[in-house]
């Protein structure tokens, strides 16, 4: 017959049947909990880049891309109304300055110069005659003043004589008066010749004058039509590389019309875009760099254009006459504007770590107590300005100290890693 358990008994078996099970869920679970602690994490060397703390200059840049143009482009147009003849080059084409690029059907031109030449030699003909006439006019003037001159004087003697005579009372007054009237016609007649001749030469130069402008003005549009014909060949104004050229020959173009464009390679500048956010941290002169590949050369802005397309702003960077093989036209280039700079502070090498100013999680290159074993600490650093290679340190790290630059962010939980 079984004997019965006290109720102390039988809570004590109750207990240690729950602590069969419990114990080892609770052994397992801290397993779990603490074994990702006891086991350490390790990265290869190689798998990672590093840099170190140095003491040195901070240009807090703004990122932006261009496109490498040349600085002088230049734009070849037609003189004249025409039709291309022949097209002599294609883009691509190097071109020296005076080589003929297109040539232009100058029948229509060439007729209209002949046109002004001939209504040129016209006014001169007709300036001629004028000149003619007038000088066999005053020709004749100068002629009757002269014998009228004479009148007057025979006139003048012929009523001096006769008033002697009057004085005498040989004559009678009426036969006195008759001298004196013919004296005062002749002289009446002498200044109707001198008015004359004096108009004649007035309104001769008058008519000469109008006759000559309209010379004048047909030899200013003669020499333009000349200088449009000797620009009909649509020669390059200077050296460089054809961009663009006229398509079809036979195609008629009109005054104005372009014909080809010319880049000037011994120079060029960057066409650059960015975010409208920077607008109010443009201007122009400040410095920039522009990196080609693995190339770059020192510029600065030079204009910033007034208008923003969908959220972009526009401006332009000079490079200062610099040159470079490596230039090119329509080459993307990244740009790098300088807005701030502190020369002598704490520096490291841009990575993908940063992730702006403030403060940032880094991983601090250790050696062990032995020396012979490698880790990387977690480390909270506070970033101040940020440049195009380099970012400065404000706190958290000492020049020396060597810190990973590469992405990390997978490990940002963690207190140290092993390096192996």
């Amino acid at each position: 017959m079984d004997r019965e358990f006290s109720p102390e008994q039988q809570r004590s078996n109750r207990l240690r049947s729950v602590l069969k099970f419990v114990v080892p869920l609770v052994l397992v679970g801290a397993a779990v909990v603490y074994g990702a602690g006891l086991i350490a994490p390790s990265l290869d060397k190689t798998a990672i880049r590093t840099a170190s703390v140095e003491q040195g200059a901070v240009e807090a840049v703004i990122e932006a891309s261009g496109v490498v143009v040349p600085e002088i482009d230049r734009v070849l147009t037609s003189p004249i109304d025409a039709r291309v003849l022949r097209i002599l080059k294609r883009a691509g084409d190097s071109v020296s300055k005076g080589e003929a690029i297109v040539t232009l059907d100058l029948g229509a031109s060439t007729l209209a110069l002949e046109k002004l030449s001939d209504n040129i030699a016209r006014k001169a003909n007709q300036q001629a005659q004028l000149a003619a006439t007038l000088e066999g006019r005053l020709i004749k003037l100068d002629n009757q003043i002269r014998l009228k001159r004479r009148d007057v004087t025979l006139d003048s003697i012929k009523f001096l004589q006769n008033r002697a005579l009057f004085d005498k009372t040989y004559i009678s007054q009426q036969e006195l008066n008759q001298f004196d009237t013919q004296l005062q016609k002749s002289r009446d007649e002498l200044d109707a010749f001198l008015k004359e001749y004096a108009n004649a030469k007035a309104s001769s130069k008058l008519e000469q004058e109008g006759v000559a402008l309209e010379i004048a003005s047909l030899r200013k549009d003669e020499n333009q039509s000349r200088r449009e014909l000797d620009q009909a060949a649509a020669r390059a104004e200077s050296s460089g590389i054809l961009t663009w050229v006229v398509q079809t020959e036979g195609m008629n173009v009109g005054r104005g019309t372009m014909l080809a464009r010319i880049a000037d390679l011994s120079s060029y500048r960057i066409d650059a875009s960015v975010s409208d956010i920077h607008r109010e941290r443009l201007s122009v002169g400040l410095p920039a760099k522009v990196r080609v590949g693995e190339t770059s050369l020192e510029g600065m802005i030079s204009s910033v254009l007034p208008t923003i397309d969908n959220g972009v702003l526009k401006f332009t960077i000079t490079l200062g006459g610099q040159t470079n093989a490596v230039l090119r036209p329509n080459l993307q280039a990244d740009v790098f504007i300088q807005t701030a700079r502190n020369g002598a502070t704490l520096r490291v090498k841009k990575g993908a770590f940063v992730r702006g100013a403030g403060e940032q999680v880094v991983f601090v290159m250790q050696r062990s107590g032995n020396g012979n074993s490698l880790k990387a600490e977690r480390r909270t650093v506070r970033i101040g300005l940020i440049g195009a290679d380099t970012c400065e340190i404000l706190s958290g790290l000492q020049a020396g100290e060597e810190i990973i630059i590469s992405n990390m962010s997978e490990y940002q939980h963690l207190t140290s890693i092993a390096i192996k």
